[in-house]
């Protein structure tokens, strides 16, 4: 699974513990006119994102930011969310502990 790009090989760390100043999720409304993947690859282009999901519910995305330093995070909202035409709405929920950061995928190894 590995040579054929199906299994990749990461370490997971927990932002929490490693003294990251910023840890949020971020909901995303996409605008009308725009679509999902457009939003998706603009943010994307920041390093600090994490991941992006495309979800079910209130939200069309739905983003992880980590960083360690409150200005930057503070600017990546302003810049990146808030004064953006392709963004109808967000919420921001700062992460206050990550109780399980693990990804499990059973496999019938024989």
């Amino acid at each position: 699974m590995k040579q054929a790009g199906i299994l990749r090989i990461v370490a997971v760390v927990d932002p929490t513990e490693v003294r990251y100043k910023a840890d949020a999720m971020i909901g995303i409304k996409v605008a009308p006119g725009y679509s999902v993947e457009q939003v998706s690859k603009r943010l994307g282009e920041s390093p600090d994102v994490v991941y992006i999901l495309w979800v079910t519910g209130r939200y069309d995305l739905l983003i992880e930011i980590v960083t360690n330093d409150m200005q930057k995070f503070h600017q990546f909202l302003e810049k990146e969310i808030h004064s953006q035409p392709d963004i109808a709405a967000s919420e921001t929920m700062s992460v206050l502990k990550n109780f399980k950061n693990q990804f499990l995928l059973k496999y019938d190894w024989n």
